[in-house]
């Protein structure tokens, strides 16, 4: 599954990816891939100084992203980011959870 999510990676330039759990682990990695394949990526985590750290990894890949911390349980707050990133950023072609 992970490999053919890398390989659509490329396929996805210039299209918004939004990943949650961003700031650690597969999150992490799956938002640093995308963006190295072009993706504007919008960054979800809970933990904002974390999430700094990968959106600074990402800017330093020459990524697009927008971070935001916020709680996925919370389905008001997931409403009121994904309007954000479509606002920001266009809008949403895939959205990893």
């Amino acid at each position: 599954m992970l490999s053919s999510l890398f390989a659509e990676a490329n396929s996805l330039a210039g299209k918004v990816v939004v990943v949650t759990g961003a700031s650690a682990g597969v999150g992490r990695a799956v938002a640093k891939r995308f963006a190295a394949g072009g993706a504007a990526v919008a960054l979800i985590a809970r933990d904002a100084d974390a999430l700094a750290d990968t959106e600074a990894e990402i800017e330093a890949l020459a990524g697009k992203n927008l971070a935001i911390p916020a709680d996925m349980a919370d389905a008001d707050a997931v409403f009121a980011v994904a309007e954000r990133i479509e606002n920001e950023l266009g809008p949403i072609e895939l959205w990893v959870n």
